[in-house]
């Protein structure tokens, strides 16, 4: 008599072949969409960036038609930056341009609504230093700190709004914001106090990106390169980043 065998079962699980295969799949898409990903995440700090810039011009222009005002920007580096008490006024140019900042006038005088937060370059939100912060005073129209003390706070690594007296004599790349070659070729009169957004430590691609978005394609810089061009100047990047400053207003 014939017997009947129970059909036999296929062994659980996946072969060898077929594991290297999915992972091969996987590899691939992972090659194809990670970069994808990264130019979108790229391209929305840009894009914060641009909206940041037009928020600053819109809280600047509402600054200097404020009542009480004299009609002009405070400067915040270099020379001539306005300040209330002996030991705050005797203290160094750098110290007091370290420790003060004009989107700090414009949260004091109401025409920001909160800090600067951006995701593009150093993620640092706070002072380095000790001692008191250096605040502003829109009644006197100057910087004070209370007691009055020279100032140990420094905001050079924070994202942030200056504002100095231009310096055509030196290029763009170089000026720390106090030079743009808004068409291309024509510096800033020498007589102007030219406000400005720092982005410290961005990386070398987010500031080529938002160089090419903001300067437009006649004024995009070589990538790698120095910009010194349109309102969007940085130096050659080093180690992969480079400070940005993008031009506000000039006057």
């Amino acid at each position: 008599m014939k017997k009947n065998h129970p059909p036999s079962i296929r062994s659980q699980g996946y072969s060898l072949l077929e594991l290297v295969l999915v992972i091969a799949i996987i590899a691939v898409l992972v090659g194809l969409l990670l970069p994808k990903g990264f130019d979108a995440l790229r391209n929305a700090r840009v894009q914060q960036v641009q909206k940041t810039v037009d928020t600053l011009k819109t809280a600047l222009t509402d600054y200097l038609s404020t009542a009480g005002g004299n009609g002009s920007l405070p400067r915040t580096e270099g020379a001539g930056i306005p300040t209330s008490g002996a030991a705050l006024t005797g203290a160094t140019d750098v110290a007091k341009g370290n420790a003060s900042r004009l989107d700090a006038v414009l949260l004091a005088t109401a025409k920001l609504e909160r800090p600067l937060t951006l995701r593009m370059g150093s993620q640092s939100f706070t002072s380095t230093g000790t001692g008191n912060e250096v605040a502003w005073n829109q009644a006197s129209l100057a910087f004070l700190m209370t007691p009055d003390a020279a100032p140990q706070r420094n905001w050079a690594n924070v994202t942030r709004v200056e504002a100095r007296t231009a310096n055509p004599a030196l290029a763009p790349s170089v000026a720390l914001g106090a030079n743009f070659r808004l068409d291309g070729v024509t510096n800033l009169n020498a007589n102007y106090v030219v406000a400005y957004l720092v982005i410290p430590a961005c990386p070398a691609k987010d500031a080529y990106e938002l160089a090419v978005a903001m300067n437009g394609a006649q004024l995009a810089p070589v990538e790698g390169a120095a910009s010194d061009t349109g309102v969007v100047a940085y130096a050659a990047p080093a180690n992969g980043v480079t400070d940005v400053y993008v031009y506000l207003t000039a006057l």
